[in-house]
């Protein structure tokens, strides 16, 4: 089993996925929405660039493409979670409508560990989807976690046994 597809099982377990997923790869360049629409598909974008903005050590979640991860999972999802999700971005978007698309996300987290309502409630999901999709997505890898495997190493840098001390 390659390393990414034992990473995407991995990640849909914690996703709580129900459907029926490729497990091959795919190329966010030539990807079609599935299930968000277009302006949702925005909107999920900034939502998910403010979760993980870039930052001077590397590129953010929009950059990643990670929209199209969560539309690759929720479209593969059951109902249940598919209903979540749009309901969860109508609630995002109602309350956005009141101050602003930053608000809306600052009140959503401001419960984090204890989310107590259904825009909370989305707000981990979101959270949750934006993590899993940076980080096994080419730049969370290779940029921001600075990923070096598959490479030869002639030596173990700060693997050395402790030096013997005189008794």
């Amino acid at each position: 089993m390659r390393r990414r597809t034992a990473i995407k099982i991995v990640a849909l377990g914690a996703l709580g996925f129900s459907g029926e997923l490729p497990l091959t790869a795919w190329s966010a360049q030539t990807y079609q929405l599935r299930f968000f629409t277009a302006e949702e598909n925005a909107m999920l974008e900034q939502l998910m660039d403010m979760v993980i903005p870039a930052d001077a050590h590397s590129p953010g979640a929009r950059a990643a493409q990670v929209s199209l991860f969560a539309d690759l999972m929720v479209a593969t999802s059951g109902e249940d979670i598919r209903k979540r999700w749009r309901d969860g971005l109508k609630l995002m978007r109602e309350e956005a409508a009141r101050s602003s698309l930053v608000e809306a996300l600052a009140k959503a987290s401001a419960h984090e560990e204890h989310p107590t309502t259904n825009l909370e409630h989305f707000f981990a999901a979101l959270k949750r989807m934006t993590v899993n999709g940076y980080y096994t997505s080419e730049i969370g890898i290779h940029q921001e976690l600075e990923y070096q495997g598959n490479t030869y190493l002639l030596q173990f840098p700060g693997c050395a046994p402790p030096a013997k001390t005189a008794s």
